[in-house]
Formats: structure tokens, C-alpha cells, sequence
């Protein structure tokens, strides 16, 4: 098992034939898992979108530029409406007094 440096900044060298087992290349981002006395990099996970992903992607991207969007403000305001009122929580009902039973009388 080879071994390897910590540099300043606490940058590790990959060693060559690690690298090569997982087909690492520069830029690529790795997982860190740490245990009580080790760390283990694995090869991060990535996304890789749908063909119909793709595609929503490309529209939205081409009405972009056309200028068919709205900013944040614009729709805040469309979300709260004309008068700009934010949401308001729900009361919390009325605190209830448990009841208690009318004495027995006897007559």
C-alpha cells in the first residue's frame, strides 16, 4: 500500500495507479469517508440527465434568450398577489379548560 504526503494546505497526491483503478481525471470530484482511523475516497457520483431532461433543458434555455422570463420580484409578486400581503400562519385555536361535572345532589 503506498503511502503518501500531507502539503500545506492539506493537499494529498493521489497515487498513479489509484487514479488508474477508478479512472480519475483532473477536476473530477471525490467522496470522502472517514472512520476512526482512516479516510477512503471513492469516485463521486454523478448525473447524467435524460434524453427529455435534455430536451426541457435546450427550450427553457432558447426562452431565455427570446426574454420569455420572469425575476424573483416578478414572481414574489405574482405568488402573493397585487397587494403584496405575505402569508399569515394559522391562529392556534383557543386554549380549552377540561370540564369538569356538575356535583351530584341528592334530594
Amino acid at each position: 500500500m503506498p503511502s503518501v504526503r500531507i502539503e500545506p494546505n492539506y493537499k494529498v497526491t493521489i497515487p498513479k495507479d489509484a487514479r488508474a483503478s477508478l479512472g480519475l481525471k483532473v477536476g473530477e470530484e471525490v467522496e470522502t469517508l472517514t472512520s476512526k482511523d482512516s479516510i477512503t475516497f471513492r469516485k463521486a457520483k454523478t448525473y447524467t440527465p435524460t434524453p427529455r431532461e435534455l430536451a426541457a433543458i435546450r427550450k427553457g434555455r432558447e426562452e431565455i434568450k427570446k426574454g420569455n422570463f420572469y425575476t424573483l420580484d416578478e414572481f414574489e409578486t405574482w405568488l402573493l398577489g397585487s397587494n403584496r400581503q405575505k402569508a399569515r400562519a394559522k391562529k392556534s385555536p383557543a386554549p380549552t379548560t377540561p370540564r369538569t361535572r356538575a356535583p351530584h345532589t341528592s334530594t
